[in-house]
């Protein structure tokens, strides 16, 4: 039972134990008074001398004995009642505590996940950064364009396995949008060196969208790039805007606590074209 229910019983066996109580007070009130009455009855009895007046009283008094035994049985069954209501209660207050404790241990026990949880995130925090001090040219670290250098407003990291089921047509919505997008079928040409492209698109992009799905993780180039968008974020830059590609949150979790707690748009909740409106919104304002 719930604490809900069982506080509701509780009022419930409450509001029963007060009316039992009343009623019984009223008997022994009554109980009293024809108690009273059968003294009063067996007095006259003793002090009369005519045999018929006295058959009359013996009469009353056999009547009236006999409504306080009915009543006495009443009081009887009434105070029964009213201690298995009474233990009832008691039962029932067992039950709250033994309920109220186990949600005290939930929250506690949640609570203790949570704190695990933001550790958990911290680390990586620390790794991710480690990692891109470590892994990633200096150059990346630039918040700004470099001289004459195209500028776009976002770079785009993705897995080629999502190339037709999301992405290309996803960039075709983002440039409908007026957005200028670093995509490598539009950047890279044949014999240029693919980690200067994607440094200087990195470079040279305001935002960073990663589009992170099950072939996303097994990839090595988009974890490097992940990783270059997580160096310009230890520099206190908000530049990495998560997609969820036919993928969960769990799966997220497992390849990284902290880019599960990004707020993040889900390829499953939105179409091609209400999610570009959305990069479109968050990269306007």
């Amino acid at each position: 039972m719930s604490i809900q229910s069982i506080s509701s019983s509780i009022s419930s066996i409450d509001r029963e134990i007060a009316s039992i109580e009343s009623q019984l007070n009223s008997i022994a009130d009554n109980l009293n008074r024809k108690e009273k009455e059968a003294n009063s009855i067996l007095d006259r009895l003793t002090r009369e001398k005519d045999l018929n007046r006295i058959v009359s009283i013996q009469r009353d008094l056999t009547r009236k004995n006999e409504e306080i035994t009915r009543l006495s049985k009443d009081k009887s069954s009434k105070a029964k009642t009213l201690s298995e209501k009474q233990a009832r209660k008691m039962t029932l207050l067992r039950d709250l505590n033994k309920e109220e404790q186990r949600e005290r241990d939930i929250t506690k026990r949640e609570q203790q996940e949570m704190l695990s949880f933001q550790q958990s995130i911290t680390r990586e925090m620390e790794r991710q950064k480690i990692l891109a001090i470590n892994t990633i040219p200096t150059r990346i670290f630039s918040p700004g364009p470099s001289n004459n250098a195209k500028t776009y407003d976002v770079f785009l990291s993705h897995a080629s396995e999502d190339k037709d089921s999301f992405v290309r047509p996803f960039v075709k919505a983002l440039q409908v949008k007026g957005i200028s997008v670093w995509y490598d079928e539009f950047e890279l040409k044949v014999g240029d060196s693919l980690r200067r492209a994607i440094d200087n698109g990195l470079k040279n992009s305001r935002y960073g969208i990663v589009v992170l799905s099950e072939a996303f993780f097994k990839k090595e180039w988009p974890q490097k790039e992940l990783d270059g968008l997580f160096a310009r974020e230890v520099n206190s830059e908000k530049v990495i805007l998560p997609i969820w590609h036919k993928i969960s949150k769990n799966e997220v979790l497992s390849y990284s606590p902290i880019i599960a707690d990004l707020v993040a748009i889900n390829t499953t909740d939105f179409t091609i074209e209400e999610i570009a409106e959305k990069i479109s919104t968050r990269i306007g304002g």
